[in-house]
């Protein structure tokens, strides 16, 4: 897929790759709301109980804390991205860099919030995992 085309400003490049990110983001947290719905009912269905034994508080907990941030970054990523709207106004480049400041801000946060997802998820499947392996070499 060729994204840039030869007579593309240097705006309408940049406004490309903001968007994609936003429709990434978007769909990552659409995503781990998703994950988060089925990792919890996972744990509380009956035949799951030795592997909810296995899950600490500890991670339950830091699971719940993610879910809320989620529907927060979900909330701030739809106002962020109406708030971007007001880029197409700008007539010149201080305009601009404010709300390129404001994204590189709120993408510095998400991703790490995103990154600490991916963190907390890989420990939950490792122990899931090892759990499976424990059961099924018996």
């Amino acid at each position: 897929m060729n994204l840039l085309k030869k007579f593309y400003s240097q705006d309408t490049i940049q406004h490309q790759f903001l968007d994609r990110d936003i429709k990434l983001w978007r769909e990552e947290l659409e995503g781990i709301e998703e994950e988060i719905i089925f990792l919890k009912n996972f744990f509380e269905t009956a035949k799951n109980t030795a592997i909810k034994e296995l899950i600490s508080d500890k991670l339950t907990l830091k699971l719940n804390v993610k879910q809320l941030e989620n529907e927060v970054f979900l909330s701030r990523l739809n106002n962020f991205s109406i708030k971007l709207e007001g880029m197409n106004e700008c007539d010149d480049i201080q305009c601009e860099t404010f709300y390129f400041n404001d994204f590189v801000d709120f993408k510095i946060q998400i991703e790490s919030f995103l990154s600490q997802y991916r963190k907390l998820k890989k420990t939950l499947f490792l122990k899931i995992n090892s759990y499976n392996k424990s059961e099924n070499s018996f």
